[in-house]
C-alpha cells in the first residue's frame, strides 16, 4: 500500500501541552526602507503586527512591514512560550548573521544584516521544519500534487502568511505625502520594481 506522508495528520508538540495558546500570536519581518540590507525579525501578541510597528515608528519613521505570520491560526494555536522559543531559535541561527547591537547599551537588537527576502525564506523553512501545520496538515509537504515552493505547501502557508509589496507608484505617493526624499527609499523602490516584474512563481505569496 502506498501511504503518502502528507496524508498523515500533523503531530501535536507535547512539549507545549500545558501552555495556553495566545489569542494573538504573530511573527513578523520588518524593514527600514532606507537600507534593504537590514531586517528586523520580531514577535508580538498584540491584535495586529501593525500595532507593534506603529510603536516603533515613534523612533523610526522609515519602519514598515515586509512579511507577517499569524501563528495563532496554526492547527493547535501558538502559546507565548512557543512564540518566544521560536524567536530565540531564529535569532540564534547563524544564517541571519550576528544581531545588530544597540548603540548605547550594547545589547542585541532584533535587527540582522540580511536581505528581508532571504530572511523570509529562512523563516518559512524554520516554521515548516519545526512541524507547524494548518488544518491538521503540515506546512512541509512531500505530496507531489500539492503546489509547493521550496518544499512548502503554498496554500497552507498562505493561510498564516501575508507579504507586503506595495506598487512602486503607491510607495512614491505615500513617501511624497510624508515629506520623504527619494534618496531615503530608493533601495526599497528599486526592490519593488524588480519584484513586480517577476513571473507568477516569483510572486507566489502575493
Amino acid at each position: 500500500m502506498d501511504l503518502d506522508f502528507d496524508d498523515e495528520e500533523a503531530q501535536f508538540n507535547e512539549y507545549y501541552a500545558d501552555c495556553t495558546p495566545a489569542l494573538y500570536a504573530w511573527l513578523y519581518i520588518a524593514i527600514d526602507i532606507r537600507d534593504m540590507g537590514l531586517t528586523k525579525i520580531g514577535l508580538t501578541t498584540k491584535r495586529t503586527p501593525q500595532q507593534r510597528i506603529a510603536e516603533g515608528k515613534t523612533y523610526n519613521p522609515f519602519l514598515t512591514l515586509f512579511t507577517v505570520y499569524e501563528l495563532s491560526k496554526c492547527s493547535n494555536g501558538t502559546s507565548r512560550r512557543e512564540l518566544s522559543d521560536i524567536e530565540r531559535y531564529i535569532h540564534s541561527r547563524s544564517v541571519f548573521g550576528e544581531p545588530i547591537k544597540h548603540l548605547d547599551t550594547g545589547r542585541d537588537s532584533e535587527w540582522f544584516p540580511i536581505h528581508p527576502e532571504e530572511a523570509e525564506a529562512q523563516v518559512d523553512w524554520i516554521l515548516a521544519r519545526r512541524g507547524f501545520s494548518v488544518g491538521g496538515k503540515n506546512l512541509y509537504s512531500h505530496y507531489e500534487r500539492d503546489q509547493k515552493f521550496n518544499g512548502i505547501d503554498v496554500q497552507r502557508m498562505r493561510q498564516i502568511k501575508k507579504i507586503f509589496r506595495p506598487n512602486p507608484r503607491d510607495l512614491h505617493d505615500r513617501a511624497d505625502k510624508a515629506g520623504m526624499d527619494f534618496h531615503d527609499y530608493r533601495d526599497y523602490h528599486a526592490f519593488l520594481q524588480q519584484f513586480h516584474a517577476r513571473d507568477a512563481e516569483g510572486k507566489i505569496y502575493l
